[in-house]
């Protein structure tokens, strides 16, 4: 077998390897991150609830301050009913004092309605840090399992990619690197039990015959993709 098209194939079971590496390690960097993120989330929304309840509370305070007001400038009407000299007058002050009655009432109100939407925003923030809590729990053991699987290929991934790079630097095949680059197609397969392990079609017997003499890479008939004959297997 040609030197170049050893060094091509020898890269394809380098890239079948680590494929195999990241597939074994399944979906637990993709499930980590999500956590990750959905954790953010809920630390966002819980500081988001954190500064409405301190703009209610504000709120409140103001609304509180103006109640406690109330009944002294109820007194100081009520005092001034009784010097009052006419009808025009009496009728004047009934009209402050409902005016007063009604924004008291409107404040107490309010109030009552700040304090349901502080419940509200607080026991939203209950459910957020219980679920920050389950999701840390199970991100831990993600993260436990991972650095698990991660250990055992570790020095294998390192090996493998530290042999694609010196393969890589050593292909002079300019059309295969440029195809290769192309992370959208597959450049190469292996045969197996006659057939493309890319599209699965059986081949024509003088292509396998061709695969076995192994001077050069064959093209399949069907998906056009290069083909070898995988002699480990």
């Amino acid at each position: 077998m040609e030197l170049e098209t050893q060094k091509i194939i020898n890269l394809h079971k380098i890239d079948v390897r680590l494929q195999d590496i990241h597939e074994e390690k399944g979906d637990l960097p993709e499930i980590i991150q999500e956590q990750k993120d959905e954790i953010e989330g809920l630390n966002s929304k819980i500081d988001e609830s954190d500064s409405k309840i301190d703009e209610l509370e504000k709120e409140k305070s103001s609304c509180s301050t103006s109640v406690e007001d109330f009944d002294a400038k109820l007194d100081k009407y009520n005092k001034q009913m009784d010097v009052v000299r006419n009808n025009k007058e009496y009728d004047a002050l009934l009209v402050e004092i409902d005016h007063l009655k009604n924004e008291n009432n409107q404040l107490t109100d309010r109030i009552l309605d700040i304090d349901e939407l502080i419940e509200g925003l607080n026991n939203f923030k209950i459910e957020c840090n219980d679920k920050i809590s389950g999701l840390n729990d199970s991100l831990n053991d993600n993260e436990s399992e991972l650095q698990e699987k991660s250990i055992e290929f570790d020095v294998e991934e390192k090996l493998l990619l530290r042999d694609k790079n010196k393969l890589l630097s050593s292909i002079s095949n300019k059309k295969f690197l440029q195809g290769y680059e192309d992370q959208s197609k597959e450049m190469l397969a292996s045969i197996y039990n006659g057939s493309c392990s890319s599209c699965y079609s059986n081949l024509p017997a003088q292509a396998l015959v061709d695969a076995k003499k192994g001077i050069e890479l064959i093209e399949c008939p069907s998906c056009s993709i290069f083909l070898y004959l995988d002699e480990d297997k």
